[in-house]
């Protein structure tokens, strides 16, 4: 019984602790998407993301997108202060879809690996209610190959219509880190 008590605590501490890890350190380009987007779809995060939030992304994204989200993250507070809640914020929707809603699902496309970089295509899709007709797009996904494996570096928006979210994450990202700084 004693070692049966010991084998649950194992295999309680692997899957507590042993699932982040494994998407940490992804060894595919195609296994870091799928760890990006299982975790964006369960989480459905819009605007920008609070700490509480990208620290769940960190283990997942690239020390440069994490460091771009802090910033972001930081001109929506300023904006917030200074705006004593009376401006919405600076970004409204979802940050990483092309979508304002989000999706709420996806499917993992083509991946091509170029060197340390990797582009996967993400066929998304969003519906509030089942009985509607979905809206689908592809964005692409950009990773690096870090010494802990792949991830994930910028998105580029796939939006085909006119309000939906264009150019890539990291741009949107600068942009709103600009505020205050001009």
């Amino acid at each position: 019984m004693h070692m049966g008590l010991r084998v649950f605590a194992l295999a309680v501490l692997l899957v507590a602790g042993g699932v982040s890890q494994a998407f940490a350190n992804a060894a595919t380009p195609a296994s870091a998407a799928r760890a990006f987007y299982d975790l964006y779809i369960k989480e459905q995060v819009r605007d920008v993301p609070d700490d509480a939030a990208r620290k769940k992304f960190a283990p997942l994204i690239s020390a440069e997108l994490n460091k771009a989200l802090a910033e972001a993250g930081a001109a929506e507070k300023a904006h917030f202060i200074a705006t004593k809640n009376e401006e919405p914020p600076l970004f409204q929707g979802d940050i990483f879809s092309s979508l304002f809603e989000g999706a709420k699902s996806y499917k993992l496309g083509q991946c091509a690996i170029e060197g340390p970089r990797a582009y996967c295509d993400i066929d998304l899709t969003y519906a509030e209610v089942p009985s509607e007709k979905p809206t689908t797009w592809t964005d692409k996904l950009a990773l690096v190959k870090r010494a802990g494996g792949w991830k994930v570096d910028d998105i580029a928006f796939g939006a085909t219509w006119d309000f939906g979210q264009h150019g890539h994450l990291r741009s949107t990202l600068a942009e709103i880190a600009q505020y205050g700084k001009e």
